[in-house]
């Protein structure tokens, strides 16, 4: 059961894993070469004042520092946007694929649903936190390769927020991979709805619900602490939509 589900997984984990290092090596050595194409940006004539604002010359000076650099732009920007998407790639296909294709009469004739719906999403996780975990140590195994000296206690803070981020939105999609009976819908479905909180996030009364403030690490960045609450949060939602997601498979008629 276990050799089916991962090779299903492989050729997608092998994928993002080399997509997410490349984007790492793309952006980490190139820390002076950013920072002096910005600033020739702020030298132009007549530069408009969106530019400016944008762009200001505080950021591209706080740029210089190497702590700054990679946590602002490694996992406040690179990293941070693709986490929610990577695991929903992940997800997605997990148990529609299985009803779609008409396979999972075959698998629940030789295993219980029990065993099939853990087995499954069980290790969609383990890939998942292994691809965020290997995504959250680049700094750390790049940095002294580098001469730079690197804040390891931030990277911690950024690492939990990427995993948990991560393992939400993994979980999230199983559900609606659950309760579908194409591949499109859960895709389609858990897209749009990072969409929609993202926006409605926005919204000052309704911030809580924009998770790419958090994934992003904006509290860590700020405040130099793991964001507690919105971190045990996401844990208790994470768990609800597990097991909404398990009862939902023991009840779905195949």
């Amino acid at each position: 059961m276990l050799k089916k589900e991962f090779y299903d997984m492989k050729l997608r984990t092998f994928v993002i894993l080399a997509i997410g290092v490349g984007l790492f090596f793309v952006l980490a050595p190139f820390q002076d070469f950013t920072v002096e194409m910005l600033k020739q940006y702020t030298q132009i004539e007549n530069m408009p004042k969106f530019i400016e604002k944008f762009l200001p010359k505080q950021l591209i000076e706080n740029l210089t520092d190497w702590n700054f650099y990679i946590y602002s732009q490694w996992f406040g920007k690179n990293l941070g946007q693709i986490v929610p998407i990577v695991a929903i790639i992940m997800a997605f296909p997990l148990f529609a694929r299985e009803t779609e294709n008409g396979t999972i009469e075959f698998l629940l004739a030789r295993k219980s649903r029990k065993k099939i719906f853990f087995s499954k999403s069980a290790l969609g996780i383990i890939v998942v936190v292994f691809l965020m975990i290997i995504f959250s140590i680049l700094p750390a195994i790049y940095s002294p390769l580098a001469g730079e000296r690197l804040n390891y206690k931030l990277l911690v803070g950024f690492s939990i927020h990427t995993v948990v981020g991560a393992v939400f939105w993994y979980l999230v999609t199983v559900f609606f991979s659950v309760i579908s009976n194409d591949q499109v819908k859960p895709i389609l479905i858990s897209v749009g709805l990072l969409a929609i909180t993202t926006a409605i996030g926005m919204i000052r009364l309704t911030r809580f619900l924009n998770t790419y403030t958090y994934v992003l690490g904006s509290k860590v960045f700020q405040t130099g602490q793991l964001d507690i609450k919105y971190t045990l949060g996401l844990l208790i939602a994470s768990t609800v939509v597990f097991f909404l997601s398990y009862i939902a498979f023991l009840k779905k008629e195949f």
